[in-house]
């Protein structure tokens, strides 16, 4: 026994020490399990690959199992149907959310017997099934989040920093028990059913360090302390007793620090003993849970690298009051150059590093304070914290299973942490919509730091949001992709299809994961077979591939960099871009009020007033078409200047901006200093930032700081000035090979480079408004091309000037496109003979009157009305069959459209009884020549709104079912045809 756990401690330490630098791509089905792969290659983008699109480009699916009450016929066929409608992927996600805890026992056993050789067959029979069908398996890591399970004892589990004090008047010789008032969490739950800590033994609990201090003064439950006197006592400690002679004079403080298993156990677990969550601040834990959760034991061996693609950690919601490893006094020391002893009081603040600290404890302040500067400690701890959190969890994950064939996915935030660099480290970096209402502000975060890090995939937790079951639609899908792609995501993982899990516990829909009435939270999405939408899925995953697969090409290109001066970003620290849209996932003009997440903001920290400042420079660059990202400063200090530009691990930037940055570390005013004497373009917008965060020497740093700011101030290509309006002269030395015209407010865009230079530039109209687009092209150029996602178009660009560097386009309300600026020409037989949609029809007549049924509702001759205002259709989620007739005089040589207008939310036409098409999203719009007669023409419109009015409607007539639909009338979603429905000729 003592042996075998010799040997895996050293395995464990030599695969934390050999770090990878190996790029992660594009997955292929023919590697054999257990070799270290290349997942993701580098790839030109090539024309007939994005018309008829690999469903390898297509999105994942996070796919939910009631623990493991599953079976394998089921299983199988759902791999067949995911495969069926393009999705390239599934993350198997085995919890508890939405189970009735009153089921049978025998459902229960089902449910709760996850980790056991039952479960592991299920997951082989998916295995089997997925090699057949050609998708790709990523696996949860384990059940529920994070990661941890029954195999993990307390001593292996998270650890706190936590504290016991005493006061003793001074000059005294002391011989004393150390305090040890060791919290217990264990009687800890949230929403009156959510239970987060197991107890643990007090006597686990491990001294770390003594110090003592001269009390100042005692205001509202803080305690001021003389930073002259602070004394490290741990020496004077043996058996937890101190011997010391107290300093003369006043009160002094004890403060004893210990470092106790925290008792957080997985949320959702299903297993009946749920266990701990594991120590993400020692990597041999991690490692000994990867080998328990995916070793030999589990048969999952025989599947890795095929199909078995990742093993994915979802966001750091720890509930540690302060993050704390064995190693991390000394790791400290190393990193910071000082001792933390000392200091450790300085962040004592309850919940500080408890990720759901805003809601448990608002509104918290630190128990003890040195001085004003000690936001300068809080700076160097969380620092120190991020960067064991990268070693021990981040990179030793990556290890473990790039060895194995595999690659880790991790959602790499949730502390206070440097979220850039924490996302370049991990091998596949994954943002999210829910987390910090997946606001542009922070996507960019992590997908700036799969840029800076080179990480050529960076995914999406998408299209989950708190208040909105059953309010997706085609059009937001589509919406919120776009928005995810300008950001820089390439791959979007749906959040998510629950597996068909019908039993009379639940409504006809099934188990819906994240909308039940046994949990009571009404999360957004369900994509799966009870998703009214679900007939179109295989057209938005068409959409989505093709759009990913132009959007992983070549390489990510960026004009300039924005620096990002926060090590301790969490999502309340957040403002959202006041232009962009789409915030919590609310569709303004399209979703009702009242939905969680949507109020309006009161701008109070540092931090949130830096963001309102920022964003109206951004505001100018994205008006302008110039691309940015963020840079941490590890990056900044990784900077070289190559050819008066900004070089990154290979990646080239023109410029950086400072921006209103309250302070900078040294190593980076000092390498912008460097970089701006080497011709690089700086521009420090605001005050500049004249200091450093760092506790060292402070006074003597920040005055360092200042000369190196002041430096770069002194060069001709560095610019100052003091408010957000930058000047056009600036703008137009940032060059463009493709550039706007005009500005553009509407419009967020991102851009690929291949190597042989040729150019992508992905365009969202993100109004509902038609907007037009005008763009200008290098003349190096003479193959330009539309591309449309939705369609698999390519269309010759044709240009407006002699000079063939002018290209316009008319960009429908939401609608997206992509500009090639090829070095080649592409073959004939890959171009489509479109003309895209103009300026240039004509309306020549309305169709008023309709005859309407949806369900037992009916509507004679009626004009069009949007549901709820109308009792007989309010509550229902019906297909809408809307039919009128018109008279059409043809005219020889025309060609006809329709545009429906207002569609709630898809609408699939009929022209004389023939099928003339059908839309998901805007525009809702066809060419109907073909099937117009001269004369009387019928028309059938058909619309399917969601589900949501339905389920409020059962909630209101006392389904139980239903319930946790109760009370949200105020919530109901728009429904029908609105139009107005108009016939066009050109």
């Amino acid at each position: 026994m003592m042996n075998s756990r010799i040997i895996f401690i050293l395995l464990s330490m030599l695969i934390v020490v050999e770090i990878s630098g190996a790029q992660p791509v594009q997955p292929g089905i023919s590697a054999k399990p257990g070799k270290s792969r290349n997942w993701f290659p580098y790839f030109n983008f090539n024309a007939a690959a994005f018309k008829t699109v690999p469903r390898e480009f297509g999105p994942f699916t996070r796919w939910w199992w009631p623990g493991n009450d599953v079976t394998d016929a089921e299983l199988q066929r759902e791999v067949k149907m995911f495969a069926g409608n393009g999705f390239a992927g599934v993350e198997i996600q085995p919890l508890t959310m939405g189970i009735n805890p009153n089921a049978t026992p025998d459902q229960l056993d089902r449910i709760y017997s996850w980790d056991t050789p039952s479960f592991y067959k299920h997951v082989i029979a998916v295995m089997e099934q997925a090699k057949k069908s050609g998708i790709t398996v990523d696996l949860n890591g384990g059940s529920g989040w994070p990661l941890g399970g029954p195999d993990v004892a307390s001593q292996e589990s998270m650890l706190t920093l936590t504290y016991a004090d005493t006061i003793i008047t001074g000059g005294q010789t002391i011989n004393i028990d150390l305090p040890k008032q060791l919290p217990d969490y264990s009687k800890i739950i949230i929403f009156d059913t959510l239970h987060l800590y197991s107890y643990i033994d007090p006597s686990l609990a491990k001294l770390q360090a003594v110090i003592t201090a001269r009390i100042l003064n005692q205001i509202e439950g803080q305690i001021f302390l003389d930073a002259e006197s602070v004394l490290d006592i741990t020496t004077h400690v043996t058996n937890n007793r101190l011997n010391f002679k107290m300093a003369q004079g006043g009160k002094w403080v004890i403060i004893a620090f210990w470092a106790k298993p925290d008792g957080q156990m997985p949320t959702l677990i299903a297993s009946r003993n749920p266990g701990l969550v594991a120590n993400h601040f020692d990597s041999n834990q991690i490692i000994k849970s990867y080998r328990h959760l995916f070793g030999k034991r589990t048969g999952l061996d025989h599947y890795y690298g095929f199909p078995l693609r990742a093993i994915f950690n979802d966001s750091y919601e720890f509930r540690t009051d302060r993050h704390y490893s064995n190693s991390f006094i000394s790791f400290f020391l190393q990193k910071r150059g000082y001792s933390i002893i000392p200091w450790l009081a300085a962040n004592l603040e309850k919940g500080y590093n408890n990720n759901a600290s805003a809601f448990l404890f608002p509104n918290a302040k630190s128990n003890f304070v040195f001085s004003d500067e000690d936001w300068r400690l809080r700076y160097d701890y969380d620092l120190t914290v991020g960067e064991l959190l990268q070693l021990h969890f981040i990179k030793s994950s990556n290890n473990w299973m790039q060895r194995r064939g595999m690659i880790h996915r991790n959602q790499a935030y949730g502390i206070k942490t440097d979220i850039i660099a924490s996302s370049g480290t991990a091998a596949i970096p994954e943002a999210e919509q829910l987390y910090a209402k997946g606001a542009e502000g922070f996507v960019k975060l992590v997908t700036s730091g799969a840029h800076l890090y080179n990480r050529p995939v960076v995914t999406q937790e998408s299209f989950v949001f708190f208040g909105g079951s059953a309010m997706i639609t085609p059009q937001k899908i589509k919406a919120l992709s776009d928005k995810s792609f300008t950001n820089g995501i390439n791959q979007i993982i749906y959040s998510g299809t629950s597996y068909k899990y019908k039993t009379n516990d639940y409504g006809r829909e099934g188990w819906n994961t994240w909308s039940s009435p046994y949990s009571g939270f009404d999360f957004s999405s369900n994509i799966n077979e009870s998703f009214p939408y679900w007939k179109h899925i295989k057209e938005i995953n068409l959409y989505i591939a093709r759009s990913q697969y132009a959007l992983r090409s070549g390489n990510p290109h960026t004009d300039v960099l924005i620096y990002f001066p926060f090590a301790d970003f969490t999502q309340e620290d957040l403002v959202e871009n006041p232009e962009e849209i789409l915030a919590s996932g609310y569709f303004k003009g399209i979703d009702p009020g009242g939905i969680a997440g949507n109020e309006a903001k009161i701008i109070l920290t540092n931090k949130q007033k830096w963001f309102t400042a920022v964003w109206k420079t951004i505001n100018i660059l994205n008006a302008a078409g110039i691309t940015w990202d963020w840079v941490n400063d590890a990056s900044v200090q990784a900077a070289i200047a190559k050819k008066e530009e900004i070089d990154i691990r290979g990646n080239r930037y023109q410029a950086l901006l400072l921006i209103n940055a309250p302070y900078i570390q040294l190593g980076s005013a000092k390498r912008i200093s460097d970089l701006s004497q080497n011709g690089v373009k700086i521009l420090i917008i605001g005050e500049p930032p004249f200091k450093q965060p760092g506790f060292l020497n402070y006074v003597e740093n920040d005055h360092k700081t200042r000369l190196f700011i002041m430096q770069s101030l002194r060069q001709k290509n560095c610019a100052h000035i003091t408010d957000a309006n930058i000047p056009d002269g600036w703008i137009k030395k940032i060059k463009q090979r493709i550039k706007f015209k005009n500005n553009y407010r509407f419009t967020r865009t991102v851009e690929r480079e291949m190597k042989d230079c040729s150019m992508l530039r992905f365009t969202w109209n993100q109004s509902g408004q038609w907007q037009s687009i005008f763009l200008t092209c290098d003349v190096a150029y003479k193959n330009n091309y539309w591309l449309d996602p939705a369609n698999g178009y390519v269309i010759k660009a044709v240009s407006n000037s002699v000079s063939n560097e002018d290209y316009s386009y008319l960009l429908p309300p939401y609608g997206s496109i992509l500009f090639y600026a090829s070095k080649t020409k592409l073959a004939d037989k890959l171009l489509n003979k479109v003309i895209p949609a103009s300026n240039k029809e004509k309306e020549i007549m309305r169709i008023e009157k309709w005859d309407i049924k949806a369900g037992t509702a009916e509507g004679r001759n009626s004009a069009l009305f949007e549901w709820r205002s109308n009792e007989a259709f309010k509550y229902l989620s019906s297909e809408g069959i809307y039919t009128a007739s018109f008279d059409l005089d043809i005219k020889k040589g025309k060609k006809y459209f329709i545009d429906a207008g207002l569609v709630y939310f898809t609408a699939e036409v009929r022209i004389n009884g023939q099928f003339a098409g059908e839309r998901i999203w805007e525009p809702f719009r066809m060419d109907i020549t073909r099937l117009l007669i001269p004369g009387k023409n019928n028309i059938e419109i058909r619309i399917i709104p969601t589900q949501r009015n339905e389920f409020i409607r059962e909630a209101i007539d006392g389904n139980k079912k239903y319930a946790h639909f109760k009370g949200k009338e105020n919530t109901l979603m728009p429904a029908g045809l609105v139009g107005p429905v108009r016939i066009f000729a050109f």
